[in-house]
C-alpha cells in the first residue's frame, strides 16, 4: 500500500514539474511581457543614433513636426516648428517608459510637446482648459526597423517616429530646420493662387490649394484644397493638417482627402518646384493662377453659406487725401471715380472719400454706400437697390436714395449712372501689382472693360 501510495506522489510531483517548465519555456506571464516591451521600447528609442524626426496631430489645433534624440539616462532633445525659436532651439526635459496600459512613453519635464498641452494662451495661444487638446503621455503601439509609433492616452493622436539619418541630423542641430521651413512660407507667400490639376473622366479640373503655414489653433497647420467639379458649378474641398519636415511637410491625423484623392505630403520636385503627393505616390504639381479658382459668383451672396457680399473701395476712417482705388486695375469706372473725388474737392468746405462700399444686405435687398468727410465729420449716403442673381449675373433694380444722397446729387450723379448701366457679371478682378490684396469687381454686362471694383 505504501509502495502505491509513494507511487502516486511521485507521479503528481513529476507531473507538476512538466507543467512549470511549459510555462517558462513556451509562454510568459503578464508581467514579463510587459518588461520586454518597455525594453523593446527604450533600447529601440535610444538606439537611434541619428535621433528620430517626428510628426503629431493635435485634436484642436494643426499638425506639428519635431526632430528628438533620447539617450539611456531618460534624457531627451529635441527640435519643433511651433516657433522660429523652437525649430532653431534645442528644448531639453526628461522621459520615462513605464508600464501603464501597455508600454507608456511619459515626457514628465516641460519641452515642446507640453506646450501643444499647456492650457495658458500665454505659452502658445492654446485655451482652459485643453491646450491644443494634445499629450505628453503616450502609449507604444508597434515598430519596425526603422520607425516606432506612439498613440496618445487622452486624445488618440499619433505620436509617429522614424530614424534619422546622420544628413538629416547635421542638418536640424545646424539650425537647417528653420530654413526649411522658410522656403515653404516664402512660396506660398509670393504664390498667392497655387493650384494642382486632377483627372475627373475625360476633364481636366482646376484644384484650388491654399495653406495657413501658422501655427494658430483655429486654423494655423492646415490645408484645404477648392475647385468646382466638372459640371462647372458644384464645388468639393478637403483639408489636412500638416508637420513640417527638411523636404516640405507631411499631413498627418485625418486622411486629407480630395475626391477619393488621399494626399500624404508636400514636398519639394526641384528647387522651385512644389508638388503634392498622394497615397499611391502620384505627383501633382502646384501652378500659379492669377486669381482663386473657384468663380466669385459661387462665393458671393447673402446667406451665410457665401464666403462674400461686400465690394469695398477704402474702409470707414478718413484717409489723407481721400480713399484710393485699389492699384494696378484698368477700369473705365476709374474715371467715374476720379469725377466724383473732384467734384466733392471743388465744395466749401471740401469732401473727401472715405470709402465706397457695395453690399448685399439681403435675399434681394443691396445697399451702395458712399461715405464723403467734410474735415470734421463723415457722412453716410446710401442708395437701397433690388436684386436678383442668375448664372453669375446680378441685375439691379428700384433704387432708393436716401437723403444724403440726394443732398449731394450733382457730385453723384456718375457713380449712380454706373449703377444703372448694368446688368454686371460678378467676378475676380486681376492687378498688376503683386501685393494687391483679393479684389472682386462688378463688370457690365454691356461692356467688360467697365467695372467697380474694390476689396472682398
Amino acid at each position: 500500500m505504501r509502495k502505491i501510495l509513494y507511487f502516486f506522489i511521485t507521479l503528481l510531483i513529476v507531473s507538476g514539474c512538466k507543467k512549470s517548465s511549459f510555462v517558462s519555456d513556451f509562454d510568459q506571464t503578464p508581467e514579463d511581457r510587459m518588461a520586454t516591451s518597455i525594453a523593446l521600447v527604450s533600447n529601440t528609442l535610444t538606439s537611434a543614433s541619428n535621433g528620430w524626426v517626428a510628426t503629431l496631430s493635435t485634436s484642436a489645433g494643426g499638425g506639428f513636426g519635431f526632430y528628438m534624440t533620447f539617450d539611456n539616462q531618460q534624457n531627451v532633445s529635441m527640435y519643433a516648428d511651433l516657433t522660429d525659436d523652437a525649430s532653431i532651439t534645442s528644448a531639453n526635459s526628461t522621459y520615462r517608459v513605464k508600464t501603464g496600459l501597455g508600454a507608456d512613453l511619459i515626457f514628465d519635464t516641460y519641452n515642446y510637446l507640453s506646450m501643444l498641452a499647456d492650457p495658458n494662451a500665454s505659452a502658445f495661444g492654446g485655451t482652459q482648459p485643453t491646450g491644443f487638446k494634445s499629450d505628453v503621455e503616450f502609449t507604444y503601439v508597434r515598430s519596425s526597423a526603422d520607425s516606432i509609433v506612439f498613440i496618445g492616452k487622452q486624445y488618440r493622436q499619433l505620436l509617429k517616429m522614424v530614424k534619422a539619418t546622420a544628413a538629416q541630423k547635421a542638418t536640424y542641430t545646424a539650425g537647417g530646420y528653420k530654413t526649411a521651413i522658410n522656403k515653404v512660407k516664402d512660396y506660398f507667400a509670393a504664390v498667392k493662387y497655387p493650384y494642382i490639376e486632377i483627372t475627373s473622366g475625360s476633364a481636366v479640373l482646376k484644384v484650388g490649394l491654399s495653406v495657413n503655414t501658422s501655427s494658430g489653433l483655429a486654423s494655423g497647420k492646415r490645408g484645404t484644397l477648392t475647385g468646382v467639379l466638372a459640371d462647372g458649378v458644384s464645388t468639393a474641398s478637403g483639408t489636412g493638417k500638416f508637420a513640417f519636415n527638411l523636404t516640405g511637410a507631411d499631413f498627418v491625423g485625418s486622411d486629407f482627402v480630395y475626391q477619393g484623392i488621399t494626399f500624404v505630403r508636400l514636398a519639394w520636385k526641384d528647387a522651385a518646384t512644389l508638388a503634392l503627393y498622394d497615397s499611391t505616390g502620384k505627383e501633382y504639381i502646384l501652378k500659379s493662377n492669377p486669381v482663386p479658382l473657384t468663380p466669385l459668383a459661387l462665393l458671393y451672396g447673402f446667406p451665410t453659406t457665401y464666403t462674400y457680399r461686400k465690394i469695398m473701395i477704402g474702409g470707414t476712417s478718413p484717409v489723407a487725401g481721400g480713399a484710393l482705388l485699389p492699384s494696378g486695375v484698368t477700369s473705365q469706372f476709374n474715371t467715374v471715380y476720379q469725377a466724383m473725388v473732384t467734384r466733392l474737392a471743388a465744395l466749401s468746405p471740401a469732401r473727401t472719400i472715405v470709402g465706397i462700399s457695395f453690399t448685399l444686405t439681403g435675399n434681394s435687398t443691396a445697399i451702395l454706400n458712399v461715405s464723403p468727410n467734410n474735415g470734421t465729420s463723415t457722412f453716410s449716403a446710401n442708395a437701397t437697390f433690388s436684386y436678383s442673381i442668375t448664372d453669375g449675373v446680378i441685375t439691379l433694380t428700384k433704387p432708393i436714395y436716401d437723403s444724403n444722397w440726394t443732398a449731394r446729387g450733382t457730385e453723384y450723379d456718375g457713380i449712380k449712372n454706373f449703377f444703372l448701366s448694368g446688368p454686371f457679371k460678378i467676378d475676380w478682378v486681376t492687378s498688376t501689382n503683386p501685393s494687391s490684396p483679393l479684389l472682386g469687381g462688378l463688370y457690365r454686362v454691356a461692356d467688360a472693360t467697365s467695372f467697380f471694383y474694390g476689396t472682398l
